[in-house]
């Protein structure tokens, strides 16, 4: 087992942190002890919305009695070994905060039926990219009341920066439950890279 501790930024306005930050957060953190270009079938799902700084815990071994309250659980395989990554509030006051649009994604993504595309010119991650290319696109075609939140993401191995500059990002939605939970698969330029799950609240 190690233990890392976690430091954030909010962005704009939010006073919590939202998924993307975290698993950007966890993967430099992981960096440090692992051989990144070995991480397969990378899960990230989130239980509680994080406001504070948080400790981060890599276990080849996890067992949800054993803490008190849980953020977010990101699993991923090394190896053909499963890790578990739990991420908990530590009650350390988050000091700051950053600019953060998503104008630019919000009025270049195009939407056509149950797909919504984005030309990537921006230097973010893709998880942080499609989060907001999604909560556009379910904003405009299934409903504006309520707040859509990410809840999980999934993909095959990581993809850095690099991959996605200057390629063509896509989400195509593909379940809907109930206009509740959705569930949309990852493009980069057609290649199937993950999933992206949403939640109306």
């Amino acid at each position: 087992m190690k233990k890392y501790n976690l430091e954030f930024c909010f962005k704009g306005s939010r006073n919590y942190v939202q998924g993307p930050d975290i698993f950007e957060a966890v993967v430099e953190k992981l960096k440090l002890d692992f051989d990144i270009h070995n991480v397969t079938d990378i899960k990230y799902s989130a239980h509680e919305m994080l406001h504070t700084n948080a400790e981060m815990i890599v276990s080849e071994n996890f067992n949800n009695n054993d803490f008190e309250k849980i953020n977010s659980v990101i699993t991923f395989k090394k190896n053909d070994t499963k890790c578990y990554v739990v991420i908990v509030e530590n009650g350390d006051k988050i000091e700051c905060s950053t600019d953060y649009s998503e104008e630019i994604v919000r009025t270049k993504s195009i939407i056509n039926k149950n797909i919504i595309t984005f030309a990537n010119e921006l230097e973010d991650s893709i998880t942080e990219i499609v989060v907001s290319m999604n909560k556009y696109f379910l904003q405009e075609t299934v409903t504006k009341n309520g707040k859509w939140i990410v809840t999980k993401f999934e993909y095959k191995e990581l993809v850095n920066l690099e991959d996605i500059k200057d390629k063509e990002l896509k989400l195509e939605l593909t379940n809907n439950f109930n206009n509740k939970l959705t569930k949309s698969t990852i493009f980069v330029d057609d290649v199937a890279v993950g999933y992206l799950y949403f939640s109306l609240i």
